[in-house]
């Protein structure tokens, strides 16, 4: 894969210490061009000792702000650095790393600012459930472009993306609001077909009583985001 000057690939990680050594392995050997980014939101299983062992850049968060308030400090550290573009990957194996040029491309081509990995776009065989469908039905209609996979943390982010989301990236499980932050803020979002696969190690932090929490935050952003004023170059 040839991969562009600046390229960072964020991982996010609570208590993956588990699984981080063969996603690291795996993104060194498929995207050797990358550089990598461990943000470690808090965790108690020693994920930051680990990074540092590996040789991976890593921030360490002391305490947990979520997936979405670590997706913004890794998206800060990339602003200041000058990338110019930034993939999300997951730190439990889910994601695969033989992806990331196909996220990559349509930034590299500039036809779009953010693009999300779909599990659920047609042909894929994969069908959302009842929950991720309504929203997605919300979201399409909201935005005014087709959304597949409302929930999906495989994303990449041009240049434009990383200025304006270092400081307004949304916190909390944030993937559903972040279309709509990036509808309401003229983000060209886009989504390509992705795989996904189990988790390497461990389980996921989304608890039914999360999964409720995240549900409401969603359902309050449909009607707040949209009446949010514009930001303009990372500033409101």
């Amino acid at each position: 894969m040839s991969t562009p000057r600046r390229f960072l690939v964020l991982i996010p990680a609570h208590n993956e210490a588990a699984s981080l050594p063969s996603v690291l392995h795996e993104l060194q050997t498929i995207v050797p061009d990358a550089e990598l980014l461990i943000v470690d939101d808090g965790s108690s299983d020693g994920t930051c000792r680990l990074a540092e062992s590996l040789g991976v850049r890593w921030l360490r968060l002391h305490e947990r702000v979520g997936v979405g308030g670590a997706v913004r400090a890794g998206l800060r550290y990339a602003a200041k650095l000058g990338y110019q573009i930034v993939v999300r990957v997951d730190g439990d194996g889910q994601h695969h790393p033989e992806a990331i040029e196909s996220l990559v491309a349509p930034i590299l081509a500039d036809h779009a600012d953010v693009i999300l990995g779909s599990r659920f776009t047609p042909g894929s065989g994969r069908r959302a459930g009842v929950v991720r469908r309504l929203l997605a039905t919300c979201l399409t209609t909201l935005t005014r472009r087709p959304v597949t996979d409302p929930t999906s943390g495989f994303c990449a982010f041009g240049a434009k993306a990383v200025e304006v989301l270092c400081e307004h990236h949304p916190t909390g499980y944030a993937e559903a609001e972040l279309l709509l932050f990036s509808s309401r803020n003229g983000l060209r979002a886009k989504e390509v077909p992705v795989g996904i696969r189990d988790r390497v190690a461990g389980s996921t932090t989304l608890t039914p009583a999360r999964r409720l929490t995240a549900s409401a935050r969603i359902a309050l952003a449909m009607v707040v985001v949209p009446l949010r004023s514009v930001v303009r170059g990372g500033q409101p």
